[in-house]
């Protein structure tokens, strides 16, 4: 294994943890190249593309169908979903799609329509490693944000509030930013000016209507002058508060370990330094000890939506099914429709015992069909406990597990396949079969497999 430029040796392990903290995890192939180069070269594909395990391609594999048929994002339940979960199991951009999801996270909206959510997720897609101003000025102008937050035909003669709090409270200094009421207020007054379209039963377009625009004097955040909504994400872009607020929260969608003071003071100069760019602070971090602290004592609960694309993507499988949709939303997440402006509670706070059986659940959709499904008479009765745990492994897209969970896997296997069998006597096929299954369906549904 070869050396990173700071000197920490880069094993598989290493490899392992940032294609899942980087993306959402990789075959045993997959990571098998990033280990045999280093962590540098990794990096360098996560963030700018190029050739990787499967050459220049964007996309691997077959196309996403859902009962036999194409995806239909707009008419069916769920399929927006599917539709994006497809791209984070075949992307080869897998960073651009992880970013994807923080910045549909970051910039929650729900209940819009479907037409008007996928169009803002290529828009995040879009941007998702570039500047900062440019994603904020594409989410301000959103029509599915707009609508959301009532900022659309928010006008002169009755400001609305709701854009204005949470473009300071949530998108951008945080909520001990420094701001005040008044200055929601006066944001709220530069901000109007946009007008909905919403005839002949098309999607909600935008429009800015000058007349419609307070442009009286306001003062934002210290800032004095006749400001318009392009004033306003300059002036709270280039607030103190800002650039700690967002390097903070881009630390913790990759990293479990408290940020120290001294490194967010660093990301923060890494950010403004180069004009609020995206992809320089998160390579910083990917680049980090702290990424890779603990390697064998994962701390990071996987998202539910993280978890079903990591299983696909792990075994070699595709979206082949609608039961993605309602499984996801069992697990706690149902992209496209977070519980709040605020967005999802991580961590923990995805584990309950209800959504650890909707886990459970999962494992058992990825284990009942090929690849990872037991056919029958592929199991050879002879096999030993500790060929059976190996088996299962291979099968199962080689998933981290704990020694702890080694051991136990090693136990089950022996006292699996020791039921009802006399000593010296032949495991039966059904027996045999059904161990292999068992030991499959526990690698991908065991409290192991929540962690990254």
């Amino acid at each position: 294994m070869g050396r990173s430029r700071r000197g920490s040796r880069w094993t598989r392990a290493h490899a392992e943890r940032l294609l899942w903290r980087a993306g959402f995890g990789a075959t045993p192939k997959e990571i098998d190249f990033w280990a045999d180069r280093s962590r540098e070269r990794a990096i360098d594909w996560l963030v700018h593309g190029g050739r990787g395990p499967h050459g220049a391609k964007r996309m691997v594999g077959p196309a996403p169908r859902a009962n036999g048929k194409p995806l239909d994002p707009i008419n069916e339940w769920g399929h927006d979903m599917l539709w994006w979960l497809d791209k984070m199991v075949r992307s080869q951009r897998p960073l651009q799609e992880k970013l994807t999801l923080f910045w549909h996270d970051h910039f929650a909206t729900r209940d819009e329509d479907a037409p008007l959510m996928l169009a803002q997720n290529r828009k995040q897609r879009q941007h998702a490693l570039g500047t900062f101003p440019a994603l904020l000025s594409a989410m301000t102008t959103d029509p599915a944000m707009q609508s959301f937050l009532s900022l659309v035909d928010s006008d002169k003669a009755d400001p609305n509030e709701n854009y204005a709090r949470e473009l300071m409270e949530l998108f951008t200094l945080g909520v001990t930013g420094g701001y005040t009421e008044h200055d929601v207020r006066e944001a709220a007054r530069a901000l109007t000016g946009f007008k909905g379209n919403y005839r002949d039963g098309r999607p909600l377009t935008i429009a800015y209507v000058p007349d419609r625009h307070d442009d009286g004097t306001k003062r934002l955040l210290g800032q004095r002058g006749r400001l318009n909504w392009q004033d306003v994400l300059r002036i709270v872009v280039k607030h103190k508060s800002h650039a700690p607020f967002l390097v903070s929260k881009l630390w913790s969608f990759f990293v479990t370990e408290p940020l120290p003071p001294a490194t967010r003071r660093r990301l923060a100069r890494v950010y403004v330094g180069s004009h609020h760019r995206i992809a320089p602070v998160v390579r910083e971090i990917l680049a980090s000890r702290a990424l890779y602290a603990d390697l064998h004592e994962p701390k990071m609960v996987k998202w539910p939506i993280v978890q079903i694309a990591g299983n696909l993507r792990m075994v070699g499988r595709g979206v082949d099914t609608d039961d993605w949709a309602w499984i996801s939303d069992m697990m706690g997440q149902r992209p496209f429709s977070p519980p709040s402006v605020a967005g999802w509670d991580w961590g923990a706070a995805w584990m309950s015992t209800a959504t650890m059986r909707a886990r459970f659940l999962c494992a058992t959709y990825i284990t009942k069909e090929p690849p990872v499904a037991v056919k029958k008479g592929t199991v050879d009765p002879s096999w030993k406990p500790a060929e059976h745990v190996e088996r299962a492994r291979a099968a199962t897209g080689r998933p981290w597990t704990s020694p702890t969970t080694d051991h136990q896997l090693l136990a089950l296997a022996r006292r699996f396949l020791a039921i009802n069998v006399k000593p010296g006597g032949e495991v039966p096929q059904y027996q045999a079969e059904l161990t292999q299954a068992a030991l499959r369906h526990l690698l991908l549904s065991g409290p192991d497999a929540s962690l990254h």
